[in-house]
């Protein structure tokens, strides 16, 4: 007896609509993790005669407005306005200036975070290294500071893909413990810290996939709530 098209058809859209095998290793190879561009920059001396010159700017420009017309019931400026006034434009000619030196001493780091497997290595390795003297608290405590240092500037150094500095030349050698050591000792504070508090967001990431979550679960209870899908039976 001839089937009909349908029938023929029925053991492929059986096997087309049946579970699928999956195989897990196969797709943990597909794992990426997050990364980030984190720029610092080394000139400290440039960036505090910026900040004392815009303070005296901000100065000058409140003692202005205490020369002009308005403030002084007059129809004209103060004489003093407009030496004030010139002072000010040749601050601000100065700041322009500081800016681009500041600029010009950034370096951009492109970080990738580690995975888990890395970090714990990293972790477990310092610990084995890096023991308390003895058993003291203050001992201890120091062991600790230690080994939180060691890890932070290990995983700085193997999150670190490439470095561009600021006329777009771009060292992609792999960062050593030893140069990440360098710049955790050279680096303003602040500046290491975006380093150091970038590479863990992204090691950790204890939010990346929040807002996926957030998005599933909103559509989830949108799809409850729609009354085309609900049960009307009685």
């Amino acid at each position: 007896m001839t089937q009909t098209p349908e029938e023929l058809a029925a053991p492929v859209v059986a096997e087309m609509k049946s579970v699928g095998k999956f195989d897990l290793s196969a797709a943990l190879k597909k794992t990426s993790y997050p990364t980030q561009d984190v720029t610092v920059y080394l000139d400290g001396h440039k960036a505090h005669e910026l900040n004392v010159l815009l303070d005296e700017v901000s100065e000058l420009e409140h003692k202005a407005v205490g020369y002009s017309a308005l403030a002084q019931g007059s129809m004209v400026d103060a004489p003093e306005k407009e030496g004030i006034e010139a002072e000010i434009a040749e601050l601000k000619a100065r700041e322009v200036e500081l800016i681009k030196e500041i600029r010009d001493s950034a370096l951009t780091f492109s970080l990738r975070g580690l995975a888990p497997e890395q970090w714990r290595i990293i972790d477990k390795e310092a610990r084995r290294k890096i023991k308390p003297a003895t058993k003291s608290e203050d001992d201890v405590l120091e062991a600790q500071i230690d080994r939180n240092k060691a890890v932070n500037i290990e995983i700085v150094a193997t999150g670190t893909v490439k470095i561009t500095d600021a006329q777009g030349n771009e060292d992609t050698s792999a960062l050593t413990v030893k140069t990440a050591e360098q710049l955790f000792n050279k680096l303003i504070e602040p500046e290491w810290l975006k380093l150091q508090d970038t590479i863990q967001n992204l090691t950790f990431a204890n939010t990346l996939f929040q807002n996926v979550a957030m998005q599933d679960a909103d559509f989830l209870s949108k799809s409850s709530a729609d009354p085309d899908k609900q049960d009307t039976s009685e």
